[in-house]
């Protein structure tokens, strides 16, 4: 969806759909948002930023879009929209920008973990942090949910880091409260992605907290080393750290 201008869709989706993008995008204002939606769907991968930002604007969008999620059809590939759909509606939440696409958004992670595979880890931090610093407490009641999976909360706290990073003014809040759920977990892989969230501040006042937390063995992890975790503290992986910061902070091309 965010590769490519409109001009480059057209071609593609003339040669992989079958509409015409030229007799489509004229009208697209004057569509409600369930046809918009229902054209996203038929379009599969081929779902241009016009298309998108059209549905981000219509009222009852959210509404539309909760409908699609909870079709299970919509997840299935070989199926109606060939399980593109999803992740078309995570990637336009965050352009809607109300508590109502937010929670949706938190309901897709709450309750699809599973099907949005990759798209958790790499995509889904960012598209949170896209709805600003209102989002901070309910996404530090998110990350407290000992009912979700490590890496569905792990959205929530990488979220939250980068929010800390964006916004200074919330950063120690947010770092005494990853703090307190390394203290508090019993999930070691969880308590891991929490030490690597504190240790991208790169504050060492963090070290003993992380030293403590592997010498209790609350720390479960075979890929968390507590050396590298130091290093990422001292700066160690600076340009990694802010490659991270980007993709975090600019997750949306459209």
């Amino acid at each position: 969806m965010n590769a490519y201008n409109d001009d480059d869709f057209a071609d593609m989706i003339r040669e992989e759909t079958g509409f015409e993008w030229e007799d489509i995008k004229d009208n697209l204002h004057g569509y409600p948002a369930a046809v918009l939606v229902d054209i996203m769907t038929e379009l599969g991968l081929f779902v241009n930023k016009q298309l998108a930002q059209e549905i981000a604007k219509r009222d009852d969008a959210v509404f539309y879009l909760r409908k699609l999620i909870q079709d299970g059809k919509h997840w299935r590939r070989s199926r109606s929209g060939d399980g593109w759909s999803p992740i078309h509606v995570i990637h336009i939440l965050p352009l809607i920008r109300n508590k109502a696409a937010f929670e949706l958004l938190l309901d897709i992670i709450r309750y699809h973990e599973d099907d949005l595979n990759d798209w958790l880890t790499e995509d889904v931090p960012g598209l949170l942090v896209a709805f600003g610093e209102e989002v901070i407490e309910p996404l530090k009641e998110f990350a407290e949910d000992e009912t979700l999976e490590a890496f569905a909360r792990s959205t929530a706290t990488e979220s939250l880091g980068t929010l800390g990073i964006k916004f200074p003014q919330h950063q120690n809040e947010i770092k005494q409260h990853l703090i307190k759920l390394l203290k508090t977990t019993g999930d070691g892989t969880f308590a891991g992605i929490v030490a690597g969230g504190l240790a991208s501040f790169h504050d060492p006042s963090v070290m003993p907290e992380i030293h403590k937390a592997f010498e209790e063995g609350r720390i479960d992890d075979p890929f968390v080393d507590e050396d590298e975790l130091e290093d990422v503290i001292n700066g160690v992986f600076a340009d990694l750290d802010a490659d991270n910061f980007k993709r975090n902070t600019y997750p949306l091309q459209i």
